[in-house]
């Protein structure tokens, strides 16, 4: 499975870069970047969980093109976005899935795209079910409305505090719990942020930020956890 790039249109118009593997699949994933940006490890994060879940990934460029490699630059990126703009990007790609035969859409991110899942999640009717990743913004849509199927997956270590530390992750549990949504929420006892990034860059950065050590086993659980996830609520088969 390899991604090409693309551009799709928004409803207003705006251009949107989005990667994508080749169709095929009846049921499509979005894969939202990290703070870093649309960079190696996040498409070979995503074709890796295509691979596991039998379904198509797509991941809109939401820097369009921008990528940082230090946390200060990330932030700053961050700090630049225009998340409702974000959530336009999504809504965009979520319908270029299904007018390209994907049935039902499912959105997944981390840290920053795991809480513009959470918002694709309650403000998007093209999506299907959500998975968000250590990532809350309180501000951007209100989880008590959720809907749809969501999975969450957080780190009891996590540092950020009112964004996905155990404090955040206890808070959005009860609101998703109160919501009446299917849902599916984990814990991961020996982690903080970012513990989905294997990659040697990645386990480099977790030691320069003086975060627990990346464990592979607890990826490769995460990982099995969202494609059952995926197979129960949009119907994903990973292939023979």
């Amino acid at each position: 499975m390899t991604l090409s790039l693309s551009e799709i249109a928004r409803d207003d118009g705006t251009k949107v870069p989005v990667y994508a593997s080749p169709a095929g699949s009846k049921v499509g994933l979005i894969v939202v970047q990290e703070w870093w940006g649309v960079n190696d490890q996040i498409k070979q994060t995503a074709l890796d969980l295509g691979k596991a879940s039998g379904v198509r990934v797509a991941i809109p460029d939401l820097y369009r093109s921008k990528i940082a490699y230090e946390a200060a630059e990330a932030n700053h990126l961050m700090s630049e976005l225009d998340w409702p703009g974000a959530v336009a990007d999504i809504r965009a790609t979520a319908a270029y899935l299904k007018s390209e035969g994907c049935s039902k859409v499912a959105v997944s991110g981390f840290c920053m795209g795991g809480a513009l899942a959470l918002a694709g999640g309650v403000n998007i009717d093209e999506i299907d079910a959500s998975i968000a990743f250590y990532g809350w913004n309180q501000g951007l849509a209100d989880v008590s409305k959720m809907k749809k199927p969501t999975q969450c997956h957080f780190g009891d270590l996590d540092e950020h505090a009112g964004f996905s530390d155990k404090a955040t992750a206890d808070a959005l549990e009860a609101l998703l719990k109160s919501s009446g949504c299917p849902l599916d929420f984990h814990r991961y006892p020996t982690q903080g942020h970012g513990f989905m990034n294997g990659t040697p860059d990645g386990a480099a950065m977790q030691l320069k930020l003086g975060r627990p050590a990346i464990e592979p086993a607890v990826i490769e659980t995460a990982t099995r956890r969202l494609a059952a996830f995926l197979r129960a609520h949009i119907g994903a088969a990973p292939p023979a």
